[in-house]
């Protein structure tokens, strides 16, 4: 029997957040044993399961079909452009198109537009200069110097408009210049090539242009609400002293890490972004993104906090494990973090699913509030204890104050004082994941075109 990485038993699949968290860790290639308590539960929790190989089939497919599809759009632009070009203007300038439209195809049609544009000037005035240069002072190594120091000059003025034209200038200033010498229809074809080979990669870019990128950030923060959730059970083991040092370490590490991908989420935000501008095929699909700053920054918010109470928990001595040895509190305050996990698996499934198709497996929202407030009172209730526990510790003077139950206390106030605003974001993910009933001026105001 082939055993799987991850293992883990679910109880209560038939519904609710126990159906959705098998359903999605079985998603991320985990071998889910889910107990239901009907036998009419069971073929409807067992067939949205994922067939693991089509699975690993579709996460290849996912990752490499960008790079395809940039490849596909390569090839077309520059078979046409070798196509047209040739018919009309011969094959030196047809070749000089298939460079033009190589360079410019890229992976969304706002950079392949830019980069046409800083290409076309970049020609333009690298070319402008050279011909200048050429008539008025001839061709040798002190013209050469002085044109490739005045184009970088001119670079550097135009580098806030584009890297690309900035290089761009010198480049086609020292072509034009040394192979025009020799070849006097040389500059022209080379404009000519730039214009209609961007031109034709541009037209290419625009007709192939499905919204891969816009779906990809979406999957991206849905995945990162889920690696923050499944954080949430090691991070509540280690608050209640179920691990050891060395574990701990490593749940402060993996949280860590956590932070990095944030950050790759947000890059992979901004490529969704610059993918549904001037996307025709992306009107409806950017729609996805309208909410995803608010929720990318919340969930930054909620990553800091975890990483607040994992080095609490790796700070202290004593060990964390005999500080919170027989201490209720630790206990309490691990079930409101397993709480947290369990709305963010739902959350995570809101976001990867479409609003038009909410899926019947995930829970009503209304459901996710009664959770959240559920929560809110279990978080009430532990600052009423600590206020009461705290108070019990003020007839005593400093001196027979022992240095253990104050060290206590302060760092129950600090680690609820985490958990109140790792609730706060929570709720805020929670209220962002409702659907969108924004027109397309609020669209607008977060994707221009």
């Amino acid at each position: 029997m082939e055993m799987h990485e991850k293992t883990i038993v679910i109880t209560g699949c038939s519904s609710g957040f126990g159906r959705v968290t098998a359903l999605e860790l079985a998603r991320r290639g985990w071998c889910v044993f889910a107990t239901v308590r009907k036998e009419v539960d069971k073929e409807s929790t067992i067939m949205p399961l994922p067939h693991l190989p089509l699975n690993r089939l579709r996460r290849v497919w996912s990752s490499r079909s960008p790079a395809l599809l940039l490849a596909i759009k390569s090839a077309l632009a520059t078979g046409l452009s070798w196509t047209i070009v040739a018919s009309l203007l011969g094959e030196e300038a047809a070749a000089l198109a298939m460079v033009s439209a190589i360079i410019v195809v890229q992976v969304t049609n706002w950079q392949t537009v830019r980069k046409s544009i800083e290409r076309t000037l970049g020609v333009i005035i690298g070319g402008i200069l050279a011909v200048l240069v050429a008539h008025l002072l001839g061709l040798n190594i002190w013209t050469i110097m002085f044109m490739i120091f005045f184009a970088q000059i001119i670079g550097m003025f135009l580098q806030n408009r584009g890297q690309y034209l900035a290089t761009q200038i010198p480049i086609s200033a020292a072509l034009i210049l040394v192979v025009g010498a020799s070849s006097g229809t040389y500059p022209l074809l080379r404009m000519l090539g730039a214009i209609i080979g961007g031109l034709i990669g541009t037209v290419i870019s625009l007709l192939l242009s499905p919204p891969i990128y816009v779906f990809r950030a979406r999957d991206a923060v849905a995945e990162l609400t889920t690696e923050l959730a499944g954080a949430m059970p090691r991070l509540a083991a280690s608050l209640a002293g179920g691990l050891s040092e060395a574990e701990s370490r490593e749940v402060y590490t993996s949280i860590r890490n956590l932070e990095q991908r944030v950050r790759a989420t947000e890059q992979a935000y901004s490529l969704g972004i610059d993918s549904a501008r001037l996307n025709p095929w992306a009107r409806r699909a950017r729609r996805l993104l309208v909410d995803y700053p608010e929720m990318l920054q919340a969930l930054d918010r909620l990553v800091r906090q975890m990483r607040r109470i994992a080095y609490t928990i790796n700070e202290p001595e004593p060990p964390w494990s005999e500080a919170v040895r027989k201490q209720d509190w630790a206990l309490d305050y691990a079930r409101l973090l397993e709480e947290i996990e369990s709305v963010l698996v739902a959350v995570a499934g809101y976001v990867r699913s479409s609003a038009k198709t909410r899926s019947s497996d995930l829970p009503d929202r209304e459901v996710l509030r009664t959770y959240l407030e559920r929560a809110k009172q279990q978080l009430h209730a532990c600052q009423e204890q600590l206020a009461r526990d705290a108070m019990q510790s003020e007839p005593h003077t400093n001196d027979s104050l022992s240095i253990d139950a104050g060290y206590r206390l302060a760092i129950r106030g600090t680690i609820l004082t985490d958990l109140r605003r790792m609730l706060d974001e929570v709720c805020d993910v929670v209220e962002m994941t409702s659907p969108s009933m924004m027109g397309e001026e609020a669209v607008a105001r977060v994707i221009p075109d």
